[in-house]
């Protein structure tokens, strides 16, 4: 097998700091945009909902691709797969900092949507074949992870690169930066551990023996008859959906919230901004292995993943209502906080039933949930802009304690400890 890195048996968590490096590099890149708002707005004189309409396009694409990404991941592996992906969205990155007309930036936002797609479906793959049982939650955790922290560190360096050069040059160092990480990714991953010759025989055997996929036949099919025909894979996708309704209108809005409605300078605003998607890492991080604690306990899944999320989303509601009636706007920071970290536990829960649920499937069915939770981020950005530029930024928030509460309710039929092929 050649020589183990890592660490003694720990090469599959090596790889799971790699997916939290690609996790980063795609939320900065989504959350750049955001922080650039006013100057590009200004730059290509877009309204708010022009704006927005950006961010409904690059979910659009993302959505679209998600579930043709969990069968491609699934058929051809997560190493050619997430490659390709990199690679084809940082390109997009760059021409983002290109494109004059708004209408030409309409389209780039939407296919840079369809190269970002095969991220989450891929990983959802790459952890059923390399993780124990117990082991998916903090295996999602991984790149989840940095998927929130890309946002903690993106407001104040993008405001850094763009004080100091254009709002243009932030898309060109990013761009650049995702390229070289598709090299390490290609260098580094296999798509299952028994192709990797840098794993060691004991981490081998502990892998296969007590991973939850029932066959190892790439060629396989999921039977998505018999999914379309069941409850529960409805129930994954529609609590998805109001869950990524919520993070995508922080991704796109907070920074505009905070200088409007807050009265933060745009430096400031780079520090506040960072808070809440701290708190959400923190919080995925944590919630993970919370949720795999539980289960190797003996608890259910139901209490390991559904009430896990549940417990989220109550403190999401409680939260998000202080955000908006607080007086200080350091006040509104840390509620704001709660609120988004809060999300965390339904996040990497929802990621962790995928991959339960899923099995050799779970690129299907973590697809058909991402496809479900961009729904939501088409909608999110359109929606909360039209209600911040009619009715203010109180209302805009506000009215967010309904889809959530939806959420909770469908948590109550997704049914974790059944298998979602029965």
């Amino acid at each position: 097998m050649g020589k183990s890195l890592g660490g003694k048996d720990k090469l599959r968590w090596l790889l799971a700091g790699v997916f939290f490096m690609i996790g980063l590099i795609a939320y900065m890149d989504r959350a750049n945009l955001a922080v650039v708002a006013e100057h590009m707005m200004r730059d290509l004189n877009m309204s708010k909902v022009e704006f927005g309409l950006l961010g409904s396009l690059f979910s659009l694409g993302y959505a679209l691709a998600q579930v043709p990404s969990g069968i491609l991941a699934e058929r051809f592996g997560t190493r050619i797969v997430v490659a390709l992906s990199l690679v084809w969205w940082s390109f997009f990155t760059v021409l983002t900092a290109l494109t004059p007309k708004y209408i030409w930036l309409c389209i780039v936002r939407f296919l840079f949507g369809i190269g970002e797609a095969p991220t989450y479906p891929s990983n959802a793959v790459f952890n059923a074949y390399w993780f124990q049982k117990h082991e998916k939650a903090r295996a999602a955790s991984a790149l989840l992870s940095g998927s929130y922290f890309g946002p903690v560190i993106a407001p104040t360096l993008t405001v850094f690169i763009m004080l100091t050069w254009s709002w243009h040059m932030v898309f060109y160092i990013f761009g650049a930066i995702g390229f070289v990480i598709a090299l390490v990714w290609y260098y580094m991953a296999r798509s299952r551990p028994e192709q990797h010759p840098w794993i060691s025989p004991n981490e081998l055997e502990m892998i296969t023996n007590q991973r939850s996929i029932s066959k190892d036949d790439k060629n396989v099919k999921a039977p998505w008859r018999r999914f379309i025909k069941n409850g529960q894979f409805w129930a994954i996708g529609i609590q998805y959906f109001f869950v990524a309704y919520m993070t995508t209108m922080f991704m796109i809005w907070l920074p505009t919230y905070l200088q409007e409605a807050r009265g933060f300078s745009l430096n400031h605003m780079g520090i506040a901004a960072s808070f809440p998607w701290l708190a959400i890492c923190l919080c995925v991080l944590t919630g993970g292995g919370i949720s795999d604690r539980l289960l190797q306990q003996g608890k259910s899944l139901m209490v390991a993943r559904g009430y896990t999320a549940i417990f989220g989303l109550a403190i999401f509601i409680v939260s998000i209502y202080f955000a908006a009636y607080t007086d200080s706007s350091w006040g509104s920071v840390f509620w704001l906080s709660m609120a988004l970290g809060s999300l965390g536990l339904p996040v990497v829960t929802s990621w962790a039933v995928a991959a339960d649920k899923g099995q050799e499937y779970a690129g299907s069915v973590s697809g058909w949930m991402n496809l479900w939770g961009n729904l939501g981020g088409v909608a999110s950005p359109v929606v909360c802009g039209w209600f911040a530029q009619n009715m203010g930024w109180n209302t805009a928030l506000l009215v967010n304690i309904v889809p959530i509460a939806m959420a909770i309710v469908a948590w109550y039929f997704i049914k974790p400890d059944q298998p979602i092929n029965c």
